[in-house]
């Protein structure tokens, strides 16, 4: 059984020594089998702290397991691997002897540390080239006769940094630009149904177009995968709110836009991502943010599922009132489509 699997296995009895293992797991610790069986686990550690760790799960050895550790290689080398190991069964002789399982992890590993990497060398290249627009905007304020135009000027080039860098973001989607001026017009539009005044709308607005910067540094094959995807891919996939908070640059201008890149699929009952907020703890930016992405989601193609009618998303916003969405901001965004001016906002 343990040979027919297709990551490394063993089989352990309570005092940790080594009963069975498969050919998977010799290949992955470059070990004969000959040097598995029959030894401790913890002979293969030369680390106190690692043992310790094995002593720990060991002496729970009742209950199931699942966690990231590493496997010693005959080379020296350490191998990430995820563990998930529980007893055989509940009455002897089976409650004697723990099956764990060990999955090769060390390509995710390299992905993550390749991602921290790019994420480090867009940032500082963001930082340098927004400072240089804002030093503008500082050097403006100080000659009042230009500082008018030289603030649309500033304005407009920020705007069209920020097109640009949504739009290379959602070119790795199936939606280009469309989707990100739908996101805004819709945002603003909620935004000043629920009383927020003019000037902070549209700063809601055109922050909302970078939500979705993050997909940058999500590969295509997940982005585009028409099926459902992996449990994995989903972990990668989430990986995009964090990621594209740490894209944006730190100067206050991008200060919302940071927010809503985060925080835009947290829940109102606290069950989504990245923190599990819930209620006001979510920045009221992200609250309006999630319900039009959703929606706009809901209403248009996607390699993975087909668009639905405006009426199918309406009702499916409505029951996540209250528990994916701020209860105020469906109640705004009723409001707008039953006064009309809705229909105006879709392209």
């Amino acid at each position: 059984m343990l040979d027919a699997l297709h990551c490394g296995a063993v089989l352990l009895d309570r005092a940790g020594t080594i009963r069975l293992a498969n050919e998977r797991l010799a290949i992955m610790t470059g070990r004969p089998k000959i040097e598995l069986v029959g030894h401790t686990l913890t002979s293969l550690y030369s680390v106190e702290r690692d043992r310790a760790f094995i002593a720990s799960r060991l002496a729970e050895f009742e209950s199931a397991y699942e966690g990231e550790f590493h496997v010693p290689r005959a080379d020296g080398s350490l191998l990430p691997v995820m563990i998930s190991g529980r007893p055989m069964g509940d009455a002897p002789p089976l409650c004697d002897f723990r099956i764990v399982t060990l999955v090769d992890i060390s390509a995710m590993k390299k992905a993550e540390a390749d991602r921290s990497e790019e994420i480090e060398v867009i940032s500082r290249l963001s930082d340098t080239v927004l400072a240089q627009a804002l030093d503008l905007k500082r050097h403006s304020e100080q000659l009042e006769a230009r500082v008018r135009e030289r603030t649309r000027e500033l304005h407009e080039a920020n705007m069209e940094a920020i097109y640009m860098l949504a739009i290379a973001s959602e070119a790795k989607d199936s939606d280009t630009g469309a989707h990100v001026r739908r996101i805004e017009a819709l945002t603003r539009s909620i935004a000043e149904k629920m009383g927020i005044p003019t000037s902070e709308s549209e700063r809601l607005g055109y922050s909302a177009i970078l939500h979705d910067v993050g997909k940058m540094l999500v590969p295509d094959s997940i982005l585009k995968k028409p099926g459902p995807l992996e449990s994995h891919e989903r972990d990668m996939m989430k990986l995009h709110a964090v990621g594209g908070e740490r894209i944006l640059s730190r100067k206050p201008f991008f200060e919302t836009a940071r927010q809503i890149a985060r925080s835009h699929h947290e829940n109102w009952d606290g069950s989504g991502y990245p923190d599990g907020l819930s209620g006001s703890e979510i920045p009221m930016a992200a609250r309006i943010v999630h319900l039009a992405d959703v929606y706009d989601a809901l209403t248009n193609q996607r390699v993975y599922k087909p668009s639905w009618t405006p009426e199918e998303a309406m009702r499916a916003i409505d029951e996540g009132s209250g528990r994916l969405f701020d209860p105020e901001v469906v109640r705004a965004f009723k409001s707008l489509v039953d006064s009309g001016t809705f229909s105006e906002l879709r392209m």
